[in-house]
């Protein structure tokens, strides 16, 4: 794969998470938090944590990415992907598990 692929997949991907990060704040802030069990709260948080390493990793692997280039390096093996789900509370990441 050409860098400048890899490199404009893990923009849109980083792109996404900020725009998921985005959406998800404004929802949160209206919600109810003392209506909810602590199970959701938890999860909640948990789902906090996770999205900023997300965000982080993302970043530093575009940064990666743009240094290969910088290096002179066209050509990856593949690129990393960043998606906001699964989350180990979903369905689907038992699926992924196995």
């Amino acid at each position: 794969m050409h860098i400048d692929q890899a490199i404009a997949v893990a923009t849109a991907d980083f792109a996404c998470l900020e725009r998921y990060v985005e959406r998800r704040e404004r929802f949160l802030d209206g919600l109810d938090w003392t209506a909810m069990t602590s199970i959701a709260v938890y999860e909640a948080a948990m789902l906090d944590e996770l999205l900023e390493t997300d965000m982080a990793e993302a970043f530093s692997y575009l940064m990666h990415l743009e240094g290969l280039l910088a290096a002179g390096i066209t050509q990856v093996t593949g690129v990393l992907r960043f998606d906001p789900f699964p989350r180990p509370w979903h369905p689907e990441w038992a699926t992924l598990a196995n």
